[in-house]
């Protein structure tokens, strides 16, 4: 199986809970994310970085998240989707000189498919090393909740490791008068000291997305603003059609 089907169904498993896979798109139209965000997220990707999404409810949308980010990696990356402990171990084994992506569907103690927890845990944030990344989901809502659940006992991941996640960000969910209201609270970018630096929240008394820092290297910021506002203009939805887009504008045509 060429790269890309094997991506696009490794990403399509992570729909458990039927229906159509949200795009990108599909999220800037919903109001759950804006285009400039989707945009730091895209040159997150382009750029290497290790992913995490996190809310505390189910259903908040942070796998929805996740995966609407993952269809915008670069070609050559590889989806490995982490199914048993013996994935984590022979990735740590070989060396990290491949451009994969090893996917766990959530840091999570139950037992189902693309579940991890205990010593999987920081094992798998380990194998985030030069052209290798990660991306998962877990139930925290905020930066400080994250941190605690993943580098306190059971888990103990150290936090230089964790520093080294590129891009985490946080769902919320609650009511509106429309009904159910999903929105990306807050978006974290690496600082490269160790830590994370706040880029982006959502105001709930506004509905609007408040830009918390300025975000680094504007310039270059600009190519993936413009992709992703031409993106939305298109009003494809579909993960496929988003796909092909995000791969033209990969290789220069568009």
């Amino acid at each position: 199986m060429d790269n890309e089907r094997w991506n696009d169904d490794q990403i399509e498993r992570l729909n458990q809970r039927g229906g159509r896979t949200l795009s990108i798109v599909d999220l800037i139209q919903a109001g759950t994310i804006s285009v400039e965000m989707a945009a730091c997220g895209m040159r997150a990707m382009a750029e290497g970085a290790s992913l995490l999404t996190g809310a505390r409810p189910g259903g908040a949308g942070k796998t929805t998240l996740m995966a609407s980010l993952l269809h915008l990696l670069p070609p050559d990356v590889r989806i490995v989707t982490v199914d048993d402990s013996r994935v984590i171990a022979d990735g740590l084994a070989r060396p990290a000189d491949e451009p994969l992506c090893y996917l766990a569907h959530e840091i999570g103690s139950g037992h189902w498919y693309g579940y991890i927890w205990g010593r999987d845990v920081p094992q798998f944030l380990a194998l985030a090393s030069g052209p290798r990344r990660i991306a998962s989901c877990l139930h925290a809502d905020t930066l400080d909740e994250l941190t605690d659940i993943l580098c306190s006992p059971p888990l103990g991941v150290e936090a230089e490791v964790l520093g080294r996640v590129g891009a985490i960000l946080f769902m919320h969910v609650g009511r509106s008068l429309r009904g159910l209201r999903r929105r990306v609270a807050t978006f974290h970018e690496a600082d490269g000291c160790g830590a994370h630096r706040l880029l982006y929240r959502w105001d709930e008394a506004s509905d609007s997305f408040e830009q918390a820092s300025g975000p680094r290297d504007p310039a270059d910021l600009a190519r993936y603003t413009a992709f992703i506002e031409s993106l939305a203009a298109t009003g494809e939805t579909d993960c496929r059609s988003v796909r092909r887009r995000a791969l033209a504008f990969y290789r220069g045509e568009g």
